[in-house]
């Protein structure tokens, strides 16, 4: 289809870590996405967050934008979305991600929205 089509484009075009394949991996499991999109901006903090030798400094990837859409959020206020994410990626946070930018959708709501 075109939207896995474009979801798989997106995919090639974003450089891909051990930090970043991580978060993938669990969002895609634990939340059965229907759709992610993982940004990595750490090279936007460059000088402003000092490596720490932790795997994800040294990996250049502690700084994420992500958005997904779940079917798992329905019925989830936003601050509810935003701490089952949180609680999913609590080892990447404690291994030196040091900032995520989220969108948490429902299905329902992405198509709503364009």
């Amino acid at each position: 289809t075109t939207r896995e089509m474009i979801r798989k484009l997106i995919m090639m075009a974003e450089t891909i870590g051990p930090i970043s394949t991580s978060i993938k991996s669990k969002l895609e499991s634990s939340l059965q996405a229907v759709s992610i999109k993982l940004v990595n901006e750490s090279h936007k903090h460059a000088g402003h967050y000092a490596r720490d030798g932790s795997a994800a400094s040294n990996s250049g990837e502690t700084h994420f934008k992500v958005e997904v859409v779940s079917p798992k959020f329905e019925g989830l206020s936003m601050v509810k979305r935003h701490q089952m994410v949180y609680a999913l990626l609590q080892d990447e946070i404690q291994n030196g991600v040091h900032a995520l930018s989220m969108s948490t959708k429902t299905p329902k709501e992405a198509e709503a929205s364009s």
